[in-house]
């Protein structure tokens, strides 16, 4: 029996069986009966099934009769073309507008999210910089029993305390007045 590559448009989808229906151009928009999509990783290794969305322009292989077949993916067009065609840019757009980028010839990550974002770890996270970092926000909360400092603080602002001060050292104004003084 011989196999024939087409192309259509993505009708149905069943996430939970990971199959799809397509509408084919070259058959007068006939649908397809449900066909499997082609994953990366099935066994030990399992992610979230990538599947084409309702509308997606998809190639399909059928065998001669076309009843059975499978689901190869999504194809760009002339219509729809890549978002990115740069070689050295990894990029994932989302439906919510949601961007995570990685552009290998300059060393530079980005995700740009719409909504929140959670870091949840089980154990310690390390965050390592060969720059200085910048945390840019309108306000920021440290939900922490204990911070430790390792080296200088410099503070641009005014300092608000609720609760006491203790200092091992000096503690001098502007002007080198301790806290040692008496008036």
């Amino acid at each position: 029996m011989g196999v024939q590559l087409e192309y259509g448009e993505v009708s149905a989808v069943d996430y939970m069986t990971c199959r799809v229906r397509v509408r084919l151009d070259d058959r007068d928009g006939v649908e397809t009966y449900w066909l499997n999509v082609l994953q990366r990783n099935t066994q030990g290794t399992q992610r979230r099934p990538l599947m084409p969305e309702l509308k997606e322009q998809v190639a399909v292989l059928l065998d001669s009769d076309g009843v059975g077949g499978v689901c190869l993916g999504g194809v760009y067009s002339t219509v729809e073309p890549p978002p990115v065609v740069d070689q050295d840019t990894d990029y994932v757009r989302f439906s919510d507008g949601t961007v995570t980028t990685y552009d290998r010839a300059a060393g530079v990550m980005t995700l740009d999210c719409v909504g929140a974002l959670l870091v949840k770890c089980g154990r310690n996270i390390t965050v390592e910089a060969g720059e200085p970092v910048v945390v840019k926000a309108p306000s920021a909360t440290l939900d922490i029993p204990q911070v430790t400092l390792n080296g200088d603080l410099q503070v641009n602002g005014n300092v608000g305390v609720n609760g006491n001060v203790n200092a091992t050292g000096a503690v001098l104004d502007v002007g080198g007045n301790s806290n040692h003084h008496s008036h």
